[in-house]
């Protein structure tokens, strides 16, 4: 797994690096900060599965913080005040979990072993932004800068995520015996970010919220298990990642063109910005699941998981949360990009009017064509078969 998750995230840190130089997320401050979330989230990988990886991760996410935090603004720290909050609380939950099974291999006995699984799934419901504890991530969007959010959905919640499937594999227990939980936890989000986005006038919320809808999806994979939801989880989560960076990266171009935050009421952003405008509608594309996209590699699974899992019931929550993001999607396109400019809004801004660099669009570029791309060569990232050592020396049903 950390064969494939270590050169994507160099590959989306070396793209917001560069996506970076040509339009500044922040001074000096904030580039120490999104250096050293990165070097840990990938010092955290290599660490696999244990308490090295754990507390690695722990400190990306605090640099993740910092990189929040060196924005300056009094918004910018309220949401880094949120986001720390989430980040300690949800290390304790996940930590007092993790101790009590031994990173599940051992299964206590009840009521504790419930009790384990209701922190596991508390600490990381937390950290990742999940419905109801969401409160930390539309404030960290709408207060930080394009690529500050994007850093943080595609790297350091990716690098959660995949804690979570090592954890699936480790032990089965507590995803197998308790899928109900995991599925309300997983509809939950699915349901309710897909109304919240749509409820957002401002874009970046938008998509914050649309990160905690998709992730549901993958939740459902995780509670679902076999073939078709780890496959679907895995490949789910891998678009994730992709898709938010252009998607972040289109609205930080169209900030920068604008010199203020986009907005429903913006019009005509495909006239000034054609290639940002064409990166978010691909971007949109790949992150609702249309073929031949990486997304649609990963949701024809989660859904064939879905299916097997929850059945009719499911599938139409499934429909309706898809139903809600492909109208949020087309919404922002034909209010946003499409259409005449909308003059008279753009008025008065003085920084309106700033060509996009052309680093930052061959960035954009590459990361709208290659979900396109690894959704026709999807086997290329598929994850490793080979189970470690601790995890195939556990008895079968991963207790003892």
């Amino acid at each position: 797994m950390d064969t494939v998750l270590i050169p994507l995230f160099a590959g989306i840190a070396l793209g917001i690096g560069l996506y970076a130089r040509a339009i500044p997320q922040g001074g000096r401050s904030w580039w120490q900060f999104a250096v050293g979330t990165i070097v840990l989230a990938l010092l955290a990988r290599l660490a696999g599965h244990g308490w090295p990886a754990t507390l690695l991760s722990c400190a990306a996410e605090l640099f993740a913080v910092g990189m929040v935090w060196s924005t300056g603004t009094p918004l910018a720290r309220a949401a880094a005040r949120k986001y720390l909050s989430a980040v300690f609380l949800g290390t304790l939950a996940t930590s007092a979990a993790l101790v009590m099974t031994d990173f599940g291999t051992i299964r206590p006995a009840a009521p504790f072993d419930r009790l384990s699984v209701a922190l596991l799934m508390l600490g990381f419901a937390l950290k990742l932004g999940l419905v109801p504890v969401y409160f930390w991530l539309p404030a960290v969007a709408r207060a930080s800068s394009a690529m500050t959010t994007a850093l943080i959905i595609a790297v350091v919640d990716v690098g959660g995520f995949c804690e979570l499937l090592a954890l699936r594999g480790t032990a089965p227990w507590m995803f197998d015996q308790f899928a109900t939980l995991w599925t309300v936890l997983a509809v939950l989000s699915l349901l309710g970010a897909a109304l919240l986005a749509l409820a957002q006038t401002e874009l970046k919320p938008m998509l914050a919220f649309s990160s905690i809808d998709d992730m549901g999806y993958l939740l459902l994979g995780l509670a679902a298990g076999g073939a078709d939801g780890f496959s679907g989880a895995w490949y789910g989560i891998l678009g994730h990642a992709l898709g938010k960076v252009v998607l972040f990266g289109a609205v930080g171009a169209a900030e920068w063109h604008l010199g203020r935050p986009v907005t429903l009421d913006t019009r005509g952003l495909s006239t000034p910005l054609p290639v940002a405008s064409a990166a978010f509608m691909l971007g949109a594309l790949g992150f609702i699941g249309i073929p031949p996209t990486l997304g649609f590699v990963g949701h024809w699974r989660l859904y064939l998981a879905g299916a097997e899992l929850g059945g009719p019931v499911l599938l139409t929550a499934l429909y309706a949360a898809s139903a809600m993001a492909l109208l949020c999607y087309v919404r922002a396109i034909h209010r946003t990009w499409l259409g005449p400019t909308n003059v008279a809004a753009d008025a008065g801004t003085g920084a309106a009017g700033r060509p996009l660099p052309s680093l930052a669009a061959a960035v954009l570029l590459a990361f709208a064509v290659a979900p396109v791309l690894f959704g026709l060569m999807p086997n290329l990232l598929r994850p490793t078969a080979e189970a470690p050592a601790h995890v195939a020396a556990l008895p079968i049903g991963g207790v003892k």
